[in-house]
């Protein structure tokens, strides 16, 4: 692990059309949630950044400027890197503007544990923002909460590929994902897990698509199981499990955090 401390001129880290990835580090952030976005650079100089978030568009965003600080995590020079930004302000909806602060930390990537397995889910779509979906997290996740059932939840046994950061399967072609959608898994015999999940990625398979979904807010007890039942699943193999928490996208946390003193 490696700082970059002796200047603020972080633009020499992030080139045009970068992949980026933003994760929530604001301090009235709720510390239970993993929250994050992705977007790609449009502009950068200085301290200065511009992105093009994917989940743009009218109302896509629950942060404000002034009041939001995101870590911003992408690659650079072979390696992963980190910084803070301050949103600084919003354009036409889908374009945040950050100033940058604090040392750029470079660090190894690290590949989140991924297995096949056969599990129970359900899997809703819909064009709909980004606070639509998280308004629906919000009210389900509390109903099963306090009733342990969420009526008419009709949950079907699927192959997947399976990790704390994300999930991928194979979809009807006529049942194409929509850019976000929200999951219910069943892992062990507590409540469904519910993440809201982005489309990364997908193929054209015989009969559809391969797809690829991104976790983009999802309870960190819920990235805790998923941790444990891969890990379980490892291990019973004779495999070693590596934590997901080793991988700095899929954490709300700077590696300088690590090494404060209690």
């Amino acid at each position: 692990m490696s700082t970059n401390t002796h200047n603020n001129d972080y633009s020499r880290y992030f080139c045009l059309r970068q992949k980026v990835y933003l994760v929530n580090m604001s301090v009235e952030r709720n510390s239970w949630i993993y929250e994050s976005l992705s977007g790609v650079v449009t502009s950068s100089g200085g301290d200065t950044i511009e992105l093009l978030i994917s989940q743009g568009g009218k109302g896509a965003y629950c942060g404000e400027v002034g009041r939001t600080t995101c870590k911003l995590t992408s690659e650079a020079l072979g390696n992963g890197i980190q910084v803070l930004a301050d949103l600084t302000g919003i354009v036409d909806g889908n374009i945040f503007q950050f100033r940058m602060h604090g040392a750029l930390e470079m660090f190894q990537r690290r590949v989140v544990p991924r297995i096949e397995l056969s599990i129970r889910l359900f899997h809703l779509c819909g064009n709909y923002h980004l606070p639509h979906f998280i308004k629906e997290w919000e009210r389900v996740t509390e109903y099963m909460r306090s009733n342990r059932v969420l009526p008419g939840l009709v949950l079907q046994e699927v192959e997947v590929n399976l990790g704390a950061g994300g999930i991928g399967f194979a979809v009807d072609a006529k049942k194409r994902p929509t850019p976000l959608s929200m999951f219910f898994i069943a892992l062990d015999e507590g409540l469904p897990l519910c993440a809201i999940a982005e489309t990364v990625w997908e193929k054209p398979v015989d009969g559809g698509f391969r797809c690829g979904f991104r976790f983009i807010h999802i309870l960190k007890a819920d990235q805790e199981r998923i941790n444990s039942c891969i890990g379980d699943m490892i291990r019973k193999n004779g495999g070693t499990h590596m934590d997901y928490k080793r991988n700095w996208v899929l954490v709300d946390k700077m590696a300088a955090d690590d090494r404060k003193p209690e």
